[in-house]
């Protein structure tokens, strides 16, 4: 069998949880004799191609500055013939998309499904739901995900304008997406787009995938039903039981993920500026440069590593990260959003490491609250601080939870369970 699988970027210059989650099913399908392709996007004035271990990746160009109207579905992808030019070339059996992006959208899905391959699609991110991508309700409580017109374009609105602001544009926008003025007003059909993409989704896929609970419901609120839950997997031989950590009679806490404030390290910052955490506690940082984030990434290097107590490691192999793990008592995710099925927490627990999180649904249907794991109101610092001062002081808690914690789902399951969607829908 012949699978392409379609995202924006892709190993090894981007090593995110999509790009893990797509080589991880690629090296598992080859290793039962499929062919594998990846095509993906690049800002380069010429498209390319490169292998990454026996997969073909095809890099197709898209501009660096695309247009309003491409990027809210009024005009064509410019990509959109080269696509489809890459694709009758591949001529795979089975199209797998992940998440819609700038580069890939709903129209190549349509293209992809015209071809007459099978069609997948699996979402990584709440942001095919979401305009602002976090899933906050006007930034103040966490949303159903249900697209509205009216509703999601006042949100999206209140980013950056007053609340009466917000509403006033949202009824414009609600009014002019239904007449052809909105061609002269492409910024207002963001809201249309997405229920666009949902109709594409009805009509263009053979499943759509759902990597967690929450994403399904999701999915079901939006009326596309033609979906089936694949709960996300590792390869659990790489992270070993965890070792006997270090003798220290500090709180050693370990923190994995990219500098971007959607990872809420600023909350965790805050948390621990506490003088009796900072004399408790013990926290390494594992972390990965992004070019698209660096202001951040340095802002918060400088004040991680003025705490005094703060270890700053980047781009660790998993060999690397599974070492530096076994030190962990806790690993701690504080992200305010754009979670889906965070990887980290399996990795975590695949050491018997229990996990701290924020309550943004995608953690916290991971974590069993006082069970194997603690949850914190999201982005609330102090809320955090008062979790950890309970730990610091009742350190028995931590075997408890470890204790408590199951073995995640191995990659070769996830594998078999693709296959047989694939073969069968």
């Amino acid at each position: 069998m012949k699978i392409t699988f379609i995202l924006e970027n892709f190993y090894p210059t981007h090593r995110a949880g999509t790009e893990t989650y797509v080589l991880n099913l690629a090296k598992g399908l080859i290793e039962q004799n499929w062919s594998v392709s990846v095509i993906i996007a690049t800002i380069r004035k010429e498209s390319y191609n490169y292998e990454y271990e026996d997969i073909q990746v095809f890099a197709l160009n898209v501009p660096e500055i695309i247009s309003t109207a491409e990027l809210n579905g009024l005009k064509n992808p410019s990509n959109l013939n080269s696509f489809k030019k890459t694709i009758y070339k591949l001529s795979p059996d089975i199209i797998h998309l992940h998440s819609f992006s700038r580069s890939y959208t709903h129209f190549h899905l349509k293209a992809a499904y015209e071809f007459g391959a099978k069609v997948f699609f699996t979402a990584h991110l709440g942001g095919i739901f979401c305009a602002r991508g976090d899933l906050q309700l006007f930034g103040k409580k966490q949303c159903d995900a249900k697209i509205k017109t009216f509703r999601c374009s006042a949100c999206f609105a209140s980013l950056k304008h007053s609340k009466i602001k917000s509403y006033a544009g949202a009824i414009v926008a609600s009014t002019l997406s239904k007449t052809p003025l909105i061609f002269k007003l492409p910024s207002l059909n963001i809201i249309p787009n997405k229920l666009e993409s949902m109709s594409f989704l009805r009509k263009y896929t053979h499943k759509c995938i759902a990597i967690a609970y929450w994403i399904e419901k999701a999915y079901h609120i939006n009326n596309v039903k033609n979906t089936q839950i694949l709960t996300q997997a590792i390869d659990t031989h790489k992270f070993t039981k965890k070792k006997n950590p270090r003798n220290s009679n500090k709180l050693n806490l370990g923190f994995i993920g990219r500098m971007n404030p959607s990872k809420g390290a600023q909350v965790l910052l805050k948390a621990l500026s506490a003088p009796f955490l900072n004399n408790n506690i013990n926290l390494e940082i594992i972390t990965i440069p992004d070019k698209s984030e660096l202001d951040f990434y340095e802002q918060m290097k400088a004040k991680f590593i003025n705490l005094g107590y703060s270890k700053w490691m980047e781009n660790l192999s998993h060999k690397e990260l599974n070492i530096v793990m076994d030190n962990w008592d806790m690993l701690i995710l504080p992200s305010t959003s754009n979670e889906a099925a965070p990887l980290v927490i399996l990795e975590a627990y695949a050491k018997r490491i229990p996990v701290i999180g924020s309550d943004y649904p995608a953690i916290d249907e991971m974590i069993d609250n006082n069970h194997n794991g603690l949850i914190f109101k999201n982005g609330n610092s102090a809320d955090l601080a008062k979790i950890l001062t309970n730990l610091v002081e009742n350190r028995d808690l931590i075997a408890y939870f470890s204790k408590n914690i199951n073995q995640p789902k191995d990659i070769t399951e996830l594998v078999n369970e693709h296959i047989d969607l694939f073969e069968y829908s």
